[in-house]
């Protein structure tokens, strides 16, 4: 088994998340989201289950002093870490509710932002409701899903299942439990938005070598409780599988793995 010092969990997983996740994953998906939506000065954006708010700080930057920015997630330890993260541009008014409930006024925001959060919500086509609700007549949407899973994140979920437990697949099938795009189009139209179009575009995501990033992956995720409580055994079996079957991928110690994203724009 490795040593790295992800081995056991420490800190929060919204810590970890901040730590990890936004560098190695959030970062370079959110260009392409941030080019299509493409954020002028003055306009006001509301960032739907903002995280640590990575988005949420590109886009006060974008639209400027003369702009407004809300951060909305459901998570307080996600916002207690977005709220400590500091950012350019406009105050950011971070709130803590339920995307399909949003304490916005109608027709008061220009864009509605989600990166990587409405595979989780349990009923999506409210949350784009919501969004669409708070959208002016002449703003527009924008959010991005992971595309169809590759066989790097495929080898994770295998080796979770194999050796922890078999329930945990179901986190990393919903992390990509919105992959086609013309569904998610049909969500969209389903919501009430118009115009709405789905296009795939691949990111090369640059990540620890594969022991490294299953125990940093773990850290920030629900699942790390249940697996630092099983035997030692199993998760060395489980480590030694996830490295072996995704070998292949690493190159001067990194490893490269081409991660689909769909970004989805529509209008009110």
């Amino acid at each position: 088994m490795s040593t790295v010092t992800y081995r056991h969990f420490t800190g929060h997983a919204a810590e970890n998340y901040q730590r990890d996740f936004v560098p190695l994953i959030a970062t370079p998906v959110s260009e392409s989201l941030l080019r299509i939506v493409d954020l002028q000065p003055g306009e006001r954006v509301v960032d739907v289950a903002c995280g640590t708010g990575h988005v949420t700080r590109a886009a006060a930057e974008a639209v400027g002093d003369t702009g407004s920015v809300i951060g909305i997630d459901i998570a307080p330890d996600m916002i207690d870490v977005a709220t400590s993260v500091p950012a350019k541009g406009p105050r950011i008014d971070w709130q803590l509710c339920d995307a399909a409930a949003l304490p916005l006024p109608d027709a008061s925001v220009d864009v509605a932002l989600c990166q990587m959060g409405l595979m989780f919500m349990p009923d999506r086509v409210a949350a784009i409701a919501e969004m669409r609700r708070v959208l002016a007549p002449t703003g527009r949407l924008a959010i991005n899903t992971p595309g169809r899973i590759s066989p790097f994140f495929e080898a994770l979920e295998t080796a979770l299942v194999d050796h922890i437990s078999a329930d945990l697949g179901g986190f990393v099938s919903a992390v990509f439990s919105m992959h086609d795009p013309y569904d998610v189009v049909t969500l969209l139209t389903q919501a009430g938005l118009r115009d709405a179009e789905s296009t795939v575009v691949t990111v090369r995501l640059t990540l620890p070598a594969p022991a490294d990033f299953l125990w940093r992956y773990i850290a920030l995720t629900p699942m790390a409780a249940l697996i630092d409580r099983a035997p030692e055994q199993a998760k060395s079996a489980m480590e030694r599988q996830f490295s072996n079957r995704t070998g292949r991928y690493v190159v001067d110690g990194a490893a490269l793995v081409d991660l689909p994203m769909v970004v989805s724009t529509a209008r009110p």
